[in-house]
């Protein structure tokens, strides 16, 4: 069969190839295992960098007030409008659309003063990075202890007792109960950078692969290859499928290398573990269109350059921009608005979102349909395209 023996060709070729073996598992694997060490403990935050939060204010008081004053004075944070169902603004923050939800509950002002007060709930989304809820939950203190103040002192004007005007500094820490909406182990906990930098680097990883993959097809077109295989009769999709079939399987054996190392590697090395969340069916979803995606881009990249010193530049150029408007190397929401538009529509970021919603977002197959099916039709266009243009250009 036709289609079997152009597979096993690739297989021999990559087999005779530890060079390229090396730029397929060593490098994105010591890539991988460097950056989730070196992001274990987070990244500082620009003060330029806006960070989103609903605040929905349910006591209306005079301490609300202050406190809603006090929050927006804090450089770096916008408070977007609370124009929904509190069950919709928790969604979206759920989704990590909104960052935080600060909600303000009935009571508040008035239970102020005592030794059980009412505390502001602040919920933050699963993909906020721990640097970034830390300096949100600081903040929101900050705001608090200073309310808090205020109304405390507020009496000293008209000289109550001195018993009366005793400040307590505990019932600030009593004023705020955090949580981040990622789980695990049914426990809500602050997500580790280990949940987000494996998958972003995955996804890099396995775009990698359109470099070896050009290369090699443009070096067999230029040793006359494909046209011996012509010459026999091979059709273009088999040429294609040829090549398909054994780099999606590559690819996958990528996945399951990254992730073990996430697993068990990362935390023998002293950083934290990669927990796989609950839904492994909808992990092996985003795997393969992920895959599907990224060696149907490599052939379609193969197809289109005439050198492989062409298709070695433009595939690490287009790689870096897909990873940089895709959220890879920088979280989207910490982008500017025009950015963040685009990346919605890298490949890169579909994917990201798609392995996030399964890492952090406890998702299942439900969550993950939009993104698998981009990343499909993404990676069936890019094959029709390579098909297409394979055909002309056997033609001419």
């Amino acid at each position: 069969m036709a289609l079997w023996a152009l597979v096993k060709k690739e297989w021999l070729l990559l087999l005779r190839d530890w060079h390229a073996l090396l730029l397929l598992f060593a490098m994105p694997a010591a890539f991988i295992l460097v950056m989730s060490l070196a992001m274990q403990h987070g990244f500082s935050v620009q003060r330029t960098v806006s960070i989103h939060y609903f605040l929905l204010d349910q006591d209306h008081s005079a301490a609300s007030a202050a406190l809603v004053k006090q929050l927006a004075s804090a450089q770096g944070f916008q408070a977007l409008p609370a124009d929904a169902p509190p069950a919709q603004l928790l969604a979206r923050v759920h989704r990590d659309q909104v960052q935080f939800l600060v909600e303000i509950p009935r009571g508040f002002g008035d239970a102020m003063q005592s030794a059980d007060p009412v505390a502001v709930r602040m919920r933050a989304g699963p993909g906020v990075e721990p640097a970034v809820y830390r300096l949100f939950e600081m903040s929101l203190r900050s705001a608090l202890s200073q309310v808090y103040l205020g109304v405390k002192l507020a009496p000293l004007k008209a000289h109550l007792p001195p018993g009366d005007a005793a400040v307590d500094f505990t019932v600030p820490d009593k004023l705020l109960q955090a949580e981040s909406l990622y789980q695990e182990n049914g426990a809500h906990r602050i997500p580790t950078s280990v949940q987000q930098s494996v998958p972003a680097w995955l996804l890099f990883a396995m775009f990698f692969i359109a470099i070896p993959l050009s290369t090699t097809w443009v070096q067999e077109r230029q040793q006359g290859t494909y046209a011996r295989l012509r010459s026999m009769g091979v059709n273009a999709s088999s040429l294609l499928l040829g090549k398909l079939l054994p780099y999606v399987a590559i690819n996958l054996l990528q996945v399951v290398l990254m992730l073990a190392i996430g697993v068990w590697l990362v935390p023998w090395l002293g950083g934290e573990q990669l927990t796989l969340g609950q839904a492994p069916l909808a992990l092996a979803v985003m795997a393969f269109t992920a895959s599907f995606a990224a060696v149907a881009y490599a052939l379609l990249i193969a197809n289109l350059v005439s050198t492989a010193e062409q298709a070695t530049i433009f595939t690490g150029v287009a790689n870096l921009l897909m990873a940089a408007v895709g959220g890879i190397m920088v979280p989207v929401f910490l982008m500017p608005p025009v950015m963040q538009t685009l990346s919605h529509y890298s490949p890169m970021g579909w994917g990201l979102d798609g392995f996030l919603n399964v890492f952090l977002r406890q998702g299942g197959l439900h969550a993950v349909a939009a993104d698998a099916l981009l990343l499909f039709a993404f990676g069936l266009a890019c094959l029709l395209l390579a098909g297409a243009r394979l055909t002309t250009r056997r033609s001419s």
